[in-house]
This record gives structure tokens, sequence and C-alpha cells, in this order.
């Protein structure tokens, strides 16, 4: 919990500077599936912009558990809000490369706290955070009481240290999103995936270089019309 209290409060500053706000937050997607994002930014309409998840790990044999469920999360929350543009990940523990590959994978933007890390900071607390896995008892439970007995200023100061280690890059990740005109997109397009749906219940990815190229592809799959310009011409004009 400090840990995520830490990287929001790196983050605060830009954020409001931006009159954007953050906070954790439940979102539901579009079949209404409920996710726990620690970290969430929203414009000045209330839409979410950025996620932002900071997740610990001690065991590396939990890792594709974790890393799974982020990225099932932020991707289905990202196709039921269009608004969302950055997706990101602050792991912090012990973190496989496959796990962090999977991520990647997902569009998830990964920065990572490791475990010798946290270890060093809170060891000038006091707090011995490196126990043995068979052995973990006494030695976790001193190692509360002496969190538990610091003042909240002090643990407040915990919580930004053990977030301060990745906190210059999440700035800078997350001033690229804000201070980008969302009007300019279309000049930033380096990719497009096209998901296609068919009455037979088959699900279709398809990949590509440029937005011209998808809607190349896309006029190929009207076969019935032999000039595409035409549909949208009529399509439009239906709309207005």
């Amino acid at each position: 919990h400090l840990f995520e209290q830490g990287v929001r409060d790196c983050l605060t500053r830009a954020v409001e500077a931006r009159q954007h706000t953050i906070k954790p937050s439940r979102m539901r997607n579009g079949t209404q599936n409920q996710y726990q994002i620690d970290a969430v930014i929203y414009d000045q309409q209330d839409m979410p912009v950025v996620l932002i998840d900071p997740k610990y790990l001690r065991y590396t044999k939990h890792n594709r558990d974790k890393v799974s469920w982020l990225c099932v999360a932020h991707y289905n929350l990202r196709k039921t809000y269009p608004t969302i543009r950055k997706s990101i990940a602050v792991l912090a523990g012990r973190w496989s490369e496959p796990s962090k590959s999977l991520a990647r994978s997902f569009g998830i933007d990964v920065l990572e706290v490791h475990f010798e890390s946290m270890v060093d900071i809170l060891m000038r607390y006091g707090i011995q955070f490196d126990w043995p896995e068979n052995n973990q008892g006494s030695i976790a439970e001193d190692s509360l009481a002496v969190l538990k007995g610091l003042p909240p200023t002090t643990q407040d100061k915990i919580a930004y240290d053990l977030a301060s280690t990745t906190a210059d890059e999440l700035n800078r990740l997350v001033i690229d999103v804000l201070d980008a005109d969302i009007e300019n997109v279309p000049s930033r397009i380096s990719g497009v995936e096209l998901l296609l749906k068919t009455n037979k219940k088959e699900v279709l990815l398809v990949t590509f270089d440029s937005a011209v190229e998808s809607l190349q592809y896309m006029a190929g799959l009207v076969k019935d019309i032999t000039d595409v310009s035409e549909l949208l011409l009529r399509d439009s004009m239906k709309n207005d």
C-alpha cells in the first residue's frame, strides 16, 4: 500500500499542473467486469487517460498470474474507454523477463523497482525486508511492528522513497501523453490492429504498419460494392 501511494505521490504535481487528477479507481469494462486500478489519471471531463498499476511481488512463482491479470484488465478497459492513451505497470520486487515481455506485448510500458533497492531503502528506517522464504514468521512480524511504530510522516517518506527510483521515467511517460495534442494522433500512428468478429464466433486479429494499409484491407472486405467511396459517402449522408 505504501508503494502504491508513493507512485501516486510522485505524479501528483505534474498531473495537477495540467488540470488532471490521479486517484485509485474501480472501473468496469463493457461486459461489466470490475477491475481495481491503483492509479488512474483523469482529464477535465473526468475521462480516464492513463492507467497505472503499481504491483509488488516477492516470489517469481506468482509472476504469470499477476501479469496475466494486468494484461487482461488493461486491455479490456482500453477497449471500453477510447480516451485511455497509455498503460503503465510499475513492478516492484522480483519479476521474470518472460512476464515483463508479456506485459509489453499488450502495449503496457513496464518500469521496475528491484527487490534489492526495496531492501536497501527499508533498511534505512530499521526495517529488515530480506527474510528467507522458509523463515519469514518472526522477522516479518518484527519488521511490520517497526513500520507501524513510525510516525505517519515517516511512512509517507518511505512510500515516496520506494517509488522514487522510477519517478523520473514515470513522469516522462505521463507528461508525454498529457502534453501531446490529441488532434495530432493521426500523424503519430505507427501501427494499426483490427479485431474482426464473425457470425460464427470467430475472432481474427490483423495488424498493419499504417492507417492506409488498414483502410485498403477493409476495402477488400466489402466484396459486393465496387466503389467503396460511394458506400462511405452514402453512410455519411444518412448520418447527416
